[in-house]
Formats: C-alpha cells, structure tokens, sequence
C-alpha cells in the first residue's frame, strides 16, 4: 500500500450533494487552495446524520443509492467530475465510501458492490480511500435515521439540553443495562461485516485505505487493521479531548515509530459555538510535534454545507460565515512551515505536562536543530533560543511575546 502523504485537509461531508452548487463547490476549493490546504474529505455514498431517502442526502442526480439496494451510477459519475476538479486544483481527496451504520441499511454484499463501482470509477485519480466513517456509530440503534430522518429529529426530552441529540441517544441506551451483552454482540458483528468489507476493497486497489472511528482507534474497528495505510481515531469536539489531541499520537509514536498516525475528526471550529482559531492552532501544532503524519481541519457551516437550519443543534455558524474565517489561512501557514523545516524528521520528542495540561513540545535531530512548540508561553519558565514563528499572527517577530503560544526554531 501506498504512504499517506503530509497533508493538510479540509472537511466537506456534504460537498457532494444539492446543498452545494458546482461554482460554490470550485469556489470554495479555489479558496483552500490559495490557503494552503493540500486535501479535503467527502463522502462519496450517503453522508452522515441522515437517511438515505433524506434530500439533503442527494445529489443533483439523486442519492448515491437506495434502501432496496439499488446503486446509483450516475451519482459516482458526478462525484467523478468533482473530483478531478479538486485533482486539477492539486488536492487529493480522501473518499469515504459509506458512514459506519450504513452497512446494517444495505448489507455486507451491497456495500462491496458499493465499493467496487468507487474504485471502477475512481482508482485513476489522486484519491485515498476512507472504508467508512465512524464504523462503531450506533450499534444496535442504526435504523434511527430511516429512511428520511436526519439527526436534527432526534429528541431525547431529558439530555437533549444539555447534549447533542445523537450522543444523548447512545448515552441513553447505555444506561439500559439489559441491552449490554446484545450490544457486545452487534458490536463483534459490526466489526467483521466491515473486516470482510475491507478485506474485498484491498483487492480492488493500490490506494492507501484508512478507516474513520468515534471512541477508539482504528486498530479497534476492524479485525484486519494491518491492511490500514494509518492509525486514525477522532478525538472529537469536547473540552475534555484536548489532551487528546496531543497525548494519544504521542503515545502511539512510541509504541509504533514507523507508522502513520492521524486524528481525522478533531474539534470543529464554531461548532456549539466553541473552539476558535486559538484552539484550531493549537489542535494543529500539538498534534503534528506530538507524531502524527497529516492534519485534518473541519469547521461548522462547511462540513454540513450550513445555512443556520441544517445541523444546527450543532450551531448555527453558515457556510458564509464559515468561509470568512482567517484561520485556515493562519492553519495553511503553519502547515508550510512545518513542511519547508519538514520537522517530521526530527525524531526526538520531549513532551512537558502537568496534570495532563501540555506545557511544550520539543522535537530536535541528531544534527542539534529543534523546533520547540509553547501554547501558552506565561506557563513555560525559559523559552528556548532560537527564531520565535507565532502561530495567531502567521509571522515571525524579534521580540519575545508576553503571552499567547510561540513555536521556537534553534538551527
């Protein structure tokens, strides 16, 4: 299989559907480019949160396919034209072939067929192939968006203020103990049906495949991880996962230092009205020093192609509004710049932490350069010599900051 190579990603779930016309779609491509992003991920088949037979499911020629297994040609047609456009702009893209519960809609023969009309189609362009998105997503309660629901129908009266409806539901059945060992079993099933699909799509291709996972990682899904092209887990869009974001590429360097790490699905920005371009450089930074091999970035209004009513128990940020932030263009920056230096090759790794809270992290070579990565400098005692790169500002400056996080390069 093929090495993944260090990209910076953007996350467009819905960039296949009617939700979004061609010139917005090359539009918006245009901008990531200009910005710096090198590949964006979409889902080339159903997307998530809602039912097959939802419109906001479809593309202009109709769903990817049906619930009575019926598969749409002329959708991977379209999808085929807005890939090669992403291609000619210089993006790969990263095609997710299903979302995890969709298998249980169309069954383990269908979703092969699935994948080998994808791979028909698309193996002869700068594609990565993702198996699915979040393979362990409601086991035991996958039919709740069917056949045209999606998730903004979902209530749970008791959690539902306090929680996403989608989690409130899985935290709901999971206070029913009653249910525990028959989940334990779907899950099992789970993971073999998508073992057996990974298996056929190894098969059918060269690509490098990953697979996309809610609460573990990718060795955890799928009974035959080693046919995976990289470790990916998704931290998620809590407060409670930011050391996450840095501690688990940390530790799986350790256990495994050739191997490819990538979070796919760290926090949002503006999603519930939350983690903005300070935590968008940070996710990037403490990631990447800490091991892993490319990033991906997501921001609420672009991933659900928002228009303030579509997903907005998420938030109700926009598409508009989303795509007049500067931090991907501050993220696109700090990507270059850790690609020029290529600090993926300074193998040292010094993590600082107290109580779980990273201090710094420093990477160095054997030839006694480091690059040196500070979130919050008023916590750090002596800033190591060395150039100072401030990631807020995307620039370089003379004089030591009095706050904020700092990346420090010693050559």
């Amino acid at each position: 299989m093929k090495k993944l190579p260090n990209f910076l990603c953007d996350t467009w779930w819905f960039a296949l559907t009617q939700r979004l016309s061609d010139s917005q779609f090359e539009k918006i491509a245009r901008l990531r480019v200009k910005q710096g992003f090198t590949a964006v991920q979409l889902v080339v088949g159903i997307p998530p949160e809602v039912g097959p037979e939802n419109p906001n499911a479809a593309s202009s020629v109709g769903p990817a396919w049906k619930l009575n297994g019926e598969l749409n040609i002329k959708y991977l047609e379209y999808a085929k034209h807005r890939i090669e456009l992403l291609n000619s702009l210089g993006l790969t893209v990263i095609v997710y072939g299903a979302w995890g519960h969709q298998i249980e809609w169309i069954r383990v023969d269908k979703m092969k067929a699935w994948w080998r009309l994808i791979t028909k189609e698309l193996d002869k362009l700068n594609v990565i192939y993702c198996l699915t998105g979040e393979a362990d997503l409601w086991v035991g309660e996958e039919n709740e968006l069917l056949p045209d629901k999606s998730t903004d129908d979902l209530h749970i009266v008791r959690l539902r203020q306090f929680l996403h409806p989608r989690i409130a539901h899985l935290g709901w059945r999971a206070l029913n103990l009653f249910k525990l060992p028959l989940i334990k079993y779907k899950q099992k099933e789970r993971q073999r049906k998508w073992s057996e699909v990974l298996k056929y799509l190894y098969t059918l291709t060269t690509k490098p495949i990953i697979i996309h996972t809610t609460s573990t990682t990718s060795k955890e899904v799928v009974n035959n991880s080693q046919l995976l092209s990289a470790i990916t887990v998704q931290t998620g869009h809590s407060e409670g996962s930011r050391h996450s974001i840095w501690k688990i590429p940390y530790e799986m360097m350790k256990k495994e230092p050739t191997a490819t790490f990538i979070n796919l699905e760290p926090w949002y920005e503006g999603i519930m009205d939350r983690f903005g371009v300070n935590d968008q450089l940070y996710a990037y930074w403490a990631s990447m020093m800490a091991g892993a091999g490319a990033y991906c970035y997501g921001t609420h209004g672009v991933w659900n192609i928002g228009d303030g009513k579509f997903m907005a128990h998420w938030g109700k940020q926009t598409l508009n509004e989303a795509l007049k932030l500067d931090t991907p263009r501050l993220l696109g920056i700090s990507h270059r710049l850790f690609t020029r230096k290529d600090f993926k090759k300074y193998k040292g790794v010094k993590v600082i932490e107290k109580n779980g809270q990273l201090i710094g992290i420093l990477r160095s070579n054997k030839k006694g350069q480091s690059v040196s990565y500070i979130p919050d400098i008023t916590k750090y005692k002596k800033l190591p010599n060395g150039v100072i790169f401030l990631p807020l500002e995307g620039s370089f400056i003379k004089a030591k900051p009095k706050t904020g996080p700092v990346v420090v390069i010693a050559e």
